[in-house]
């Protein structure tokens, strides 16, 4: 469980914990946001949720491993609805001139689209 989440658990503002440990609020927002919190932080954290520091330290890093799988979940959909864009706009676009075949390379990029198009939801 994260600070954040302890403290939530608690039904604490960020000033509330804040002040029941002794830290300045934007402490406590650092902390929330990932940043490493200093050893004396970490003391009065683990007092205030009758926990102790190791504990803490271990949340810390599950909550930044979960933070930067986030972060990843989230690039690679960015990506792949940029690439369901770019399929949708060869599918929609018309072939500069129909008496010329389709290259090779168009060709492959059209097959490449309608399966992105399949695997992700339509056009």
């Amino acid at each position: 469980m994260s600070i954040r989440a302890r403290r939530l658990d608690k039904g604490w503002s960020q000033e509330e914990l804040a002040r029941y440990a002794g830290l300045s609020t934007r402490t406590i927002q650092r902390i929330e946001a990932g940043q490493n919190a200093g050893f004396e932080s970490l003391k009065c954290l683990a007092a205030v949720f009758e926990t102790s520091i190791n504990t803490i330290v271990q949340e810390q890093s599950m909550a930044e491993h979960s933070v930067s799988k986030d972060t990843e979940v989230k690039n690679l959909l960015k990506v792949e609805r940029e690439a369901i864009e770019f399929a949708q706009s060869i599918l929609r676009s018309p072939h500069s001139n129909p008496k010329d075949p389709l290259t090779k390379i168009e060709r492959d990029a059209m097959s490449y689209a309608k399966k992105l198009l399949g695997k992700f939801g339509g056009v």
